[in-house]
């Protein structure tokens, strides 16, 4: 098997290694974690809890001014056929399944005819 990777010891240059099957398949292995094992991809100060509560104070400590976050833009939803006038929204549903009068609203509709 041959890929190609980058040497961050020798400044990221890309090189090409050569392995047989089994040497690829042995080290492929030992990037998958065993059942029931999670991979943590933030911890320490790149957690969102400690992010959160502490990044604050680790930017004055540093001397690093915080980004301000800046207002969102109001959102004017654009008519899809005409691209002039704005859209105004009239109803939103839940996440998860229909809405109640949506339910009883398709209770109520008529059993289409039956081809046969």
């Amino acid at each position: 098997v041959t890929f190609d990777y980058k040497d961050y010891r020798q400044k990221g240059i890309k090189k090409q290694m050569v392995l047989s099957h089994e040497e690829f398949i042995r080290r492929f292995a030992m990037h998958i974690l065993p059942k029931r094992f999670v991979k943590i991809r933030h911890y320490g100060f790149l957690s969102s809890t400690w992010k959160r509560i502490k990044l604050k104070n680790l930017q004055q400590n540093l001397g690093i001014q915080p980004k301000e976050k800046l207002p969102p833009k109001a959102f004017q939803p654009k008519c899809s056929c005409c691209k002039v006038g704005n859209l105004v929204t009239i109803a939103t549903f839940d996440l998860r399944g229909p809405p109640s009068w949506f339910l009883e609203m398709s209770r109520n509709l008529p059993a289409p005819k039956s081809a046969f």
